[in-house]
């Protein structure tokens, strides 16, 4: 190396031995090629040293949640997340600071909140075709009826992969809709989270929808099989835009002879009992068109049955979202 390049031989040093931890001893070889391509004497030497920042992308992995009626807390640990497609298998460590599993209620975390499992994380660039978040069997829900263990099939979330791009700085939210994800079984004294409500977003290209709720539309005569106005409502989103309002259907897993449509997010309206405004939010949805269905009577959708006969909606409403911005989107009286 030429004088006055050391530093950078130093950060390219480190990124290689960062990249071998992650990568595994299949990457030996290629790092050792790389380093003694950096042995010469020529001003081309420093430049290729520092193109080495593009061998790898900044990644971030949040975590978000769409809320549920009947839990208080839907507590769950997290220890690793596993990325594979890129060669060997890379495992985060998320634990705390104290080397214990990392703790998120995830009922804390609606809207555009989120928490980081993963922040600035140097990942070397390619194709990862899946991510795998074990979860471990200390988490739980607590719900109107006593706390349950929470039990995810295998043991773990798996979601889709994504491509992580040289040389730039990567988000992705792992969005927790509960209202889709969360089964209470009769008869097991557990609660599920299937993967089915569970969806991996690219935050760069994902916007979000919030918005007022007008009174007189929960204390319809439709909602009045309810003795609390302010339960069980909740915003519905569809994927598209001039939809059949009937074939609007609810959460339940399609099947070979479903002719409805299913939403792809749930909102859940909340209201300040103490001045009667209601409102809604939804963040981390791919930028688009959606339809938007209001109901007052979502506390009876279950997640595994098609509830059609229970479940109706009182409005619709179009809107369209764009990337890094937030839609307004009220229902008015």
């Amino acid at each position: 190396m030429k004088t006055g390049s050391g530093a950078v031989m130093k950060r390219y040093t480190k990124k290689i031995s960062r990249a071998l931890k992650q990568a595994g001893p299949a990457a030996l070889i290629s790092s050792v090629s790389l380093l003694t391509a950096c042995g010469g004497g020529s001003g081309s030497e420093v430049t290729q040293a520092e193109d080495t920042e593009t061998f790898f992308s900044n990644f971030t992995l949040n975590i978000s949640d769409a809320p549920v009626d009947n839990a208080s807390e839907v507590v769950v640990f997290f220890s690793t997340v596993e990325l594979r497609g890129n060669g060997d298998a890379i495992t985060i460590d998320v634990t705390d600071n104290n080397g214990d599993p990392r703790e998120i209620d995830l009922l804390t975390l609606q809207g555009n909140a989120f928490a980081s499992l993963i922040e600035d994380f140097e990942l070397p660039a390619g194709e990862y075709t899946q991510i795998r978040i074990p979860v471990s069997e200390a988490s739980y829900v607590v719900m109107d009826d006593g706390t349950w263990p929470l039990s995810v099939p295998s043991g773990e979330v798996k979601l889709d992969g994504f491509t992580a791009l040289a040389g730039e700085e990567q988000t992705f939210t792992v969005e927790f809709d509960l209202r889709k994800s969360l089964v209470d079984p009769q008869g097991q004294d557990e609660v599920f989270l299937k993967p089915r409500g569970i969806r991996l977003v690219d935050n760069s290209e994902a916007g979000g929808i919030e918005g007022r709720v007008g009174e007189s539309l929960l204390t319809q005569a439709a909602c009045s099989v309810k003795s609390d106005f302010t339960y069980g409502n909740a915003v519905y989103v569809f994927e598209g835009t001039g939809l059949d309002v009937a074939s609007l259907g609810d959460d339940a897993d399609t099947s070979a002879t479903d002719t409805e449509f299913r939403p792809v997010a749930i909102a859940t309206v909340n209201t300040e009992t103490s001045s009667d405004q209601s409102s809604y939010g939804l963040g981390y949805l791919e930028a688009g068109d959606y339809t938007l269905a209001l109901t007052c009577l979502g506390h009876l959708d279950e997640p595994e049955t098609d509830d059609d006969n229970e479940l109706s909606f009182l409005t619709v409403k179009e809107v369209t979202v764009a990337a890094n911005e937030v839609t307004i989107a009220n229902f008015d009286n």
